[in-house]
């Protein structure tokens, strides 16, 4: 395990409101918005391969939340963060990736609460888990180099993002004063992690971090994991896209709510 950096982390107690907002489930909401997703179970009234509601910007329904929301009815709530041990890349079972155990998928799919509803027994083709949510599609990271990218997904595959950035999501830079998503390496700096803090923020409060550590707030894999916490811009799935297809959130002049703040 790499040591984790920035300073001790300790838990918020008093964080006043539970549970995130989720992302934007309409195409023409603005960068600062958000929508909740349907408040019925994953797959209780979905018919689609992906359930959940309508597509938004990034091409994905709302939001499910695997530890609310696990599924019925032939659905589940599949998660998307790959986050895991030490920062490395999550050794998904069967894949032969050369990484650690996922904080947050596979697994450990229920300890994330974000994730997308899916019908797994009809979704096709090799880009599915094996291990602890048989069916699920793999998450990745948007943000990792295309090497990394193509270790987890395989070869012409690329990672998309499946839920938009909001502006509470962004946080001042304190060495180029620029806005730019956070992190957990921003907790106790920039940001305390509470549930209000943050529009997409996984484990906020770092409650599943906690179980995971064993109740041990003080201890390196307590810290660890809380130094890999992130926001949606480093959460997706392996996507097989068609001869000149984007991910809908890499398209030419989509500009996310960092950049927005910056001016664009």
């Amino acid at each position: 395990m790499m040591a984790a950096c920035g300073p001790t982390v300790e838990l918020d107690t008093d964080s006043g409101t539970e549970g995130t907002t989720q992302g934007s489930a309409d195409a023409s909401a603005s960068a600062d918005e958000t929508t909740t997703p349907p408040s019925g179970p994953c797959g209780e009234n979905d018919t689609e391969l992906i359930g959940g509601g309508p597509p938004g910007p990034s091409g994905y329904p709302p939001p499910c939340n695997p530890q609310q929301e696990p599924g019925i009815n032939g659905y589940r709530c599949c998660s998307d963060d790959p986050a895991a041990v030490g920062g490395a890349l999550p050794a998904y079972q069967g894949k032969g990736i050369d990484g650690d155990v996922p904080y947050f998928s596979e697994i450990n799919n229920d300890l994330s609460q974000f994730g997308q509803c899916v019908r797994v027994g009809d979704l096709q083709g090799q880009g599915l888990l094996a291990g602890g949510v048989e069916g699920c599609p793999i998450p990745c990271n948007p943000t990792w180099s295309a090497d990394e990218v193509q270790t987890v997904c395989g070869a012409s595959r690329v990672c998309c993002q499946t839920v938009e950035l909001q502006a509470d999501d962004c946080v001042q830079d304190s060495t180029t004063g620029l806005f730019r998503p956070v992190t957990g390496d921003d907790i106790g700096v920039l940001t305390q992690w509470r549930p209000v803090d943050h529009d997409t923020h996984q484990d906020p409060n770092g409650s599943a971090c906690l179980a995971l550590a064993g109740g041990d707030v003080s201890g390196s894999a307590f810290q660890d994991c809380v130094r890999q916490l992130t926001v949606a811009n480093q959460r997706g799935y392996c996507m097989a896209l068609g001869p000149g297809q984007l991910c809908p959130l890499e398209s030419p002049g989509y500009v996310d709510a960092c950049e927005a703040l910056n001016g664009g």
